[in-house]
């Protein structure tokens, strides 16, 4: 495995994108130097063919709205769904929902890979975003490690701002974390001596493990279900439980940063052929892959049912809604500064 080089992704913007040759020398020289690589050892990508690909059918029209902010740009693919501003210092996606309601690998991935993991998804090769992020001048970090401790992603932090259409027709802009929260569609558990005596369980959604001798409430918990449940027991061990499933219940917003990670270049011993691996899905990742493009800047588990992140549902434009992601370099702020953010707040959770 090895890191994408810049200089294999600049000759993909001269060879499989529509971009004229004047703009391919300005991308060019705003790339960092790499060596030049042997013709036998240039990956061949799947092509790209956009529009003239007859199996896919045509991106509905951008809201104009939509189309306002996106002209003079640049774009990097056939379907117009990777845009370089240059003038703006962003790399812009065309995308649209796939999902408002899933438990979370990735915020981001390739239209038809892993649509029940994800919020958006984007008509493109995943290669092209690298691109467009190395045209901005940005040099891509190290992945999570996970052995023999684990340790978190590295690279340019990268804001994400959504923007889109509500259905009043008014634009709306918002940073992504917005549409994420702490996975709250789960199982809590504590140890507890007893169930309540005299409580028929299960009871809501509160159940008892006898097995393992511990109560169980799954999903968010509102005022009204805690209020009720500590009425069934007035035991100190019963009601603290109770209370740390009411708080450990309720929404938290996503605060983790995104860094530019690149993924890595893949090489098939048999074949030879070599793949760039964010091509099978990790394009924006919420949890931690070692082949991510973009991944958090923290510790975020994949591990089914396990998710740190889900989306949140009440905060995201319907299914299919035409949604632009800009990404641009995060400006640098002092760290001490950062360190003094008081934690998020938990909102009320609906069911």
């Amino acid at each position: 495995m090895r890191m994408i080089s810049s200089g294999f992704l600049c000759g993909l913007l001269g060879s499989s994108l529509v971009l004229s040759a004047g703009f391919v020398g300005e991308v060019r020289a705003q790339l960092p130097a790499a060596p030049k690589a042997k013709a036998d050892e240039t990956p061949k990508p799947v092509p790209d063919r956009g529009p003239e690909d007859g199996k896919k059918k045509p991106l509905p029209a951008l809201p104009e709205k939509l189309v306002e902010e996106i002209k003079d740009t640049t774009p990097l693919n056939p379907e117009s769904t990777v845009l370089l501003d240059v003038a703006g210092g962003r790399v812009i996606l065309r995308t649209d929902v796939a999902c408002r309601d899933c438990l979370l690998e990735m915020l981001l991935v390739p239209e038809g890979n892993r649509e029940h993991e994800t919020i958006l998804r984007i008509r493109s090769k995943a290669y092209v975003i690298h691109t467009g992020l190395l045209a901005l001048g940005l040099e891509p970090g190290k992945p999570a490690q996970f052995s023999p401790e684990f340790v978190a992603a590295s690279g340019p932090e990268i804001d994400i701002e959504a923007v889109w259409v509500d259905d009043k027709g008014e634009v709306q802009r918002k940073p992504v974390q917005h549409w994420i929260r702490r996975n709250i569609h789960r199982y809590y558990s504590a140890p507890l001596s007893g169930p309540p005596p005299g409580l028929k369980l299960p009871y809501s959604n509160l159940r008892w493990d006898r097995f393992n001798s511990e109560i169980l409430w799954y999903g968010p918990m509102s005022d009204a279900e805690r209020d009720d449940l500590l009425s069934k027991w007035d035991k100190e061990e019963y009601q603290q439980v109770i209370q740390k499933f009411h708080k450990d219940s309720q929404s938290i917003p996503m605060t983790a940063k995104f860094v530019f990670v690149g993924s890595s270049m893949y090489k098939d011993e048999e074949t030879g052929e070599e793949y760039y691996q964010a091509e099978g899905g990790h394009v924006i990742c919420t949890s931690n892959f070692g082949d991510a493009l973009l991944d958090v800047k923290e510790e975020s588990s994949a591990a089914d049912g396990s998710q740190s992140y889900e989306g949140w549902t009440e905060h995201i434009p319907p299914k299919g809604t035409p949604v632009l992601l800009m990404l641009k370099a995060a400006e640098k702020k002092d760290a001490a500064a950062e360190e003094k953010k008081p934690e998020a707040t938990p909102e009320k959770s609906g069911k």
